[in-house]
């Protein structure tokens, strides 16, 4: 468990969640399939099952931190710089502050999420998520956009020129495959309520929409903090925050989009 309190500092997890770790036992078994990209989501379901109750999610947090730590000796194998590891495992310090901005309380609730970043599957470079997916045969990279991403030009520029390098040195199987996006940032009905120079439809233009999801409501939780908030109770304090609240008390919908990235930058 040295390993797992150790990374505390590293990824920067906060005074209120890191003294709820704990060394949890019993589960070895279960969670060293965490690290296996087919089986991470079947057995975060059964941690999930095997550690309750665990009301406010310390128990899998201290089990997937053992495991995120002992994660860096496959980075360290392939020779992947440590940036990217701390980058990429800082994603539990911020699901647990994002826990907290929309509750108001110290918990870990995106257990079945996190088994991409320990099985790397997913990394962070730059200020962009890329999930490495196969599906059928054929292979694409996902692209997530972190909460605390700007989604400036110069910064998603940037984010998806080191990718392209990433894959090319550490994953070539990767490096000429379609980079998509599925989420609410795509969605068509921000052209209608954001400006032209919105920096969030600056980044969805990059992209060519393929599929909509209108009955998706993933914005509630991105925008306004949980995904259980009533739109009479939506903040205001942000011109898109006010926007979206006007547009779903008028009867509309928000929804989000799939689409691929139209290119990579040169």
């Amino acid at each position: 468990m040295g390993g797992a309190f150790a990374l505390l500092a590293r990824i920067g997890m906060p005074a209120g969640m890191r003294e709820k770790i704990t060394d949890v036992q019993g589960v070895e078994g279960i969670a060293r399939r965490l690290h296996d990209v087919a089986a991470f989501e079947d057995a975060a379901n059964e941690l999930h099952a095997a550690l309750a109750p665990d009301t406010d999610g310390s128990k899998i947090l201290s089990v997937m931190l053992r495991e995120a730590a002992a994660s860096e000796e496959e980075y360290r194998r392939r020779a992947i710089p440590a940036t990217v590891y701390l980058a990429t495992m800082a994603a539990f310090s911020r699901f647990v502050l994002e826990r907290r901005r929309g509750y108001g309380d110290w918990a870990f609730d995106r257990w079945w999420w996190t088994g991409r970043q320990i099985s790397l599957k997913l990394f962070r470079i730059g200020l962009l998520e890329y999930e490495l997916c196969e599906e059928g045969g054929r292979r694409s990279v996902s692209v997530h956009i972190p909460s605390d991403m700007p989604l400036s030009d110069d910064a998603v520029d940037a984010s998806l020129t080191e990718a392209q390098a990433f894959m090319r040195r550490y994953f070539p199987q990767f490096a000429d495959v379609p980079y998509t996006c599925h989420s609410w940032l795509l969605s068509p009905v921000l052209e209608e309520l954001l400006p032209p120079s919105s920096r969030i439809l600056r980044f969805a233009a990059r992209f060519d929409r393929k599929e909509i999801f209108w009955d998706s409501e993933d914005y509630r939780f991105f925008v306004f903090g949980r995904q259980d908030i009533a739109p009479e109770e939506f903040a205001e304090g942000t011109t898109l925050q006010r926007a979206l609240k006007a547009h779903v008390l008028g009867g509309g919908k928000v929804g989000a989009a799939y689409g691929v990235l139209k290119g990579l930058p040169k």
